[in-house]
């Protein structure tokens, strides 16, 4: 089998690279290729993978605040209302494969920290449950939650037939979406990004970032799904053939950003302040996701 795939891959990179017609102008692993080389990630993963450092250059990630903002989501974890599995009250369940423990309690403890009035969802699932869940045990339903969502089999399945009556899902891709929508966000709501992780030319991500962030108002949070503090995916990811780009694309985003801060980070925060975790909110250890929350600050008072 390991023939196999390895001829198929010469084929592969023989055609990207000599045949004009071929999309690939140059061999998977070649320089110019979004394909890293696995021999030379290999050759310095010491370097790349290195999950030690507490400081990154350009970049504030405002450790006090965060620890801050930890302290008020511990106030909220004794109410946590959801269990391991959907229930008759609770569509949401922490045993699922695309939002987990930690990520969920930050989503749940954030939405009660902020009061958001309106929350716009990019990418939808196993979260929108959890906002579902939490707007309706917290908030009496009263916050205004709007999907984005061009492929809504999986969210549809989730939720209850009384959602798709009373939510707007938004069938289509982010880049065909009414900027009205983002702009309509104000100080405490919440833009959450779920995306498919790849900055390529057309992808949902640039589109993200270069048309919609800019208009975001002051005050609105904005949160990004999987990225894994220091700004790099983790290495089984990387060896599993996962080419997703959007992290490098925040990291750059938010060096010498004074219009954005970082808020809070999961991965930053469970890997320098384990103990907490494990003395205040021990389920976040169960599945530590890899969630950021980011805040576009007021320029006239800050908080």
């Amino acid at each position: 089998m390991k023939k196999i795939v390895r001829s198929l891959k010469d084929k592969i990179n023989k055609v990207g690279a000599d045949d004009e017609k071929s999309p690939l102008w140059r061999a998977l692993g070649h320089f110019y290729s979004p394909v890293a080389n696995i021999e030379d990630i290999k050759a310095d993963e010491a370097r790349i993978f290195n999950r030690d450092r507490r400081t990154l250059p350009g970049i504030g990630l405002n450790e006090d605040k965060q620890l801050a903002v930890l302290e008020e989501f511990a106030s909220f974890y004794d109410d946590i209302p959801f269990g391991d599995e959907p229930s008759d009250k609770m569509r949401y369940g922490f045993l699922n494969g695309g939002y987990s423990y930690s990520d969920a309690i930050s989503l749940y403890s954030m939405m009660r920290r902020v009061k958001p009035k309106r929350i716009v969802e990019v990418g939808s699932g196993y979260s929108s449950c959890c906002m579902l869940d939490t707007n309706d045990a917290f908030f009496n339903g009263d916050i205004d939650i709007r999907f984005v969502e061009p492929y809504p089999q999986l969210l549809k399945s989730l939720v209850r037939p009384s959602d798709l009556e009373t939510r707007e899902i938004i069938e289509k891709r982010v880049q065909d979406v009414d900027i009205e929508v983002f702009t309509s966000l104000q100080e405490n709501d919440i833009l959450f990004v779920d995306s498919t992780h790849v900055s390529r030319v057309g992808s949902d991500v640039n589109h993200m970032f270069f048309e919609i962030l800019p208009h975001i108002n002051e005050g609105v949070y904005v949160h990004f799904h999987d990225i894994h503090y220091p700004f790099e995916y983790p290495e089984h990811w990387v060896y599993q053939g996962r080419w997703w780009t959007e992290t490098y694309l925040l990291r750059a985003f938010l060096e010498f950003n004074s219009d954005f801060e970082i808020v809070y980070t999961n991965t930053f925060m469970q890997r320098f302040h384990r103990e907490f975790f494990e003395e205040r909110m021990p389920l976040c250890l169960k599945n530590q996701g890899a969630s950021i929350w980011l805040r576009r600050k007021k320029k006239s008072a800050e908080e």
